[in-house]
């Protein structure tokens, strides 16, 4: 990997210094993790996921040999520059700028309104600043994003396959927002009618021409989190910090100490979230079962994902307590 920002700019020359960047498969908690730290008064966000920036300059689609993976290599230091210049540009600062009016704003709000919140804080911006960012597809993006931000920390973000799968089926099923890519021609699903490929480009999804949904979900989980391993500088535990969901959702209070002492930020302003985090992108709220909808055809592809889960720490035994 090649971790070099290609700009020949040095980190006291850089725009973004030390980002918090979450990855982790869909589905997984980053969205809730994201809205927290992104009320943090000391973290510039874009409020929502990154696909207009990134996919301007690393462009995806359902192109055989193509998929959302971007090799470190695989770009200039000027592509590199472009970058890290869109994020400075596009994030904003509503706690810093507007922290009572902040306090009364819901999370769930703030991706509807992250056209108005980037707003926020632009005549105070000036290099270099540390911000928040959180897009899945990241997880496909690690060495790119390394190479634009040689200082990133990483927040690696885990969850129960059996949560997030089934939570992504019903994506798959029952939500237009989550299409995003046309199918080409004579690529089908088993069990979907559906024209456009849902949730990221996986490399290797040409192999899943008429493989049923949930065998997609599967692999979508598998390959997101089988990145991140790859990808992440693991050996350095002051660049990656990994998160279980089961214990945000549960305990978010000491998680958010952990994490703020780990990132060198004040946990004060976080401190609003020890009792719960608020509830963002879901249909409903958490709970330890709620799984068990998709009980039968999670138990199908077991065997696909056992392997990760037992790499990841999860017990995927009948008697194990399911998380959603």
């Amino acid at each position: 990997m090649n971790n070099n920002t290609g700009s020949g700019a040095s980190l006291s020359e850089r725009l973004i210094t030390q980002p918090l960047i979450l990855v982790g498969a869909p589905r997984s908690g980053t969205t809730m993790l994201f809205q927290a730290l992104s009320a943090h008064p000391d973290l510039w966000s874009l409020y929502r996921e990154s696909q207009p920036i990134l996919d301007a300059h690393f462009p995806v689609s359902m192109t055989p040999g193509r998929s959302a993976f971007v090799p470190g290599d695989s770009f200039d230091g000027a592509t590199a520059a472009a970058v890290e210049r869109a994020f400075f540009d596009t994030v904003g600062n509503l706690e810093g700028a507007q922290g009572a009016l902040a306090r009364f704003l819901p999370l769930i709000l703030r991706t509807r309104l992250s056209d108005t919140l980037r707003k926020f804080g632009r005549d105070r911006k000036r290099p270099p600043i540390r911000m928040v960012e959180k897009t899945p597809d990241n997880c496909f993006r690690i060495q790119m994003l390394l190479r634009v931000f040689p200082d990133a920390r990483l927040v690696f973000v885990v969850r129960d396959p059996r949560g997030s799968i089934a939570s992504v089926l019903h994506g798959w099923r029952d939500e237009s927002r989550f299409r995003r890519y046309p199918m080409p021609d004579g690529y089908r699903l088993a069990d979907y009618t559906g024209t456009e490929w849902c949730f990221g480009l996986i490399p290797g999804w040409e192999e899943l021409n008429g493989a049923r949904v949930v065998e997609v979900c599967a692999r979508q989980w598998s390959s997101y989190n089988e990145y991140c391993l790859r990808d992440l500088p693991t050996d350095d535990p002051s660049r990656v910090l990994q998160v279980r969901y089961e214990e945000l959702s549960a305990r978010p209070g000491p998680v958010l100490e952990r994490l703020a002492e780990w990132a060198e930020l004040d946990p004060t302003p976080l401190r609003r979230f020890n009792e719960k985090l608020p509830v963002v992108n879901t249909w409903s709220r958490p709970s330890e079962d709620k799984w068990r909808w998709a009980a039968d055809e999670l138990a199908s592809v077991t065997g696909l994902v056992l392997p990760m889960a037992r790499q990841l720490g999860y017990d995927l035994e009948p008697s194990a307590a399911g998380n959603a």
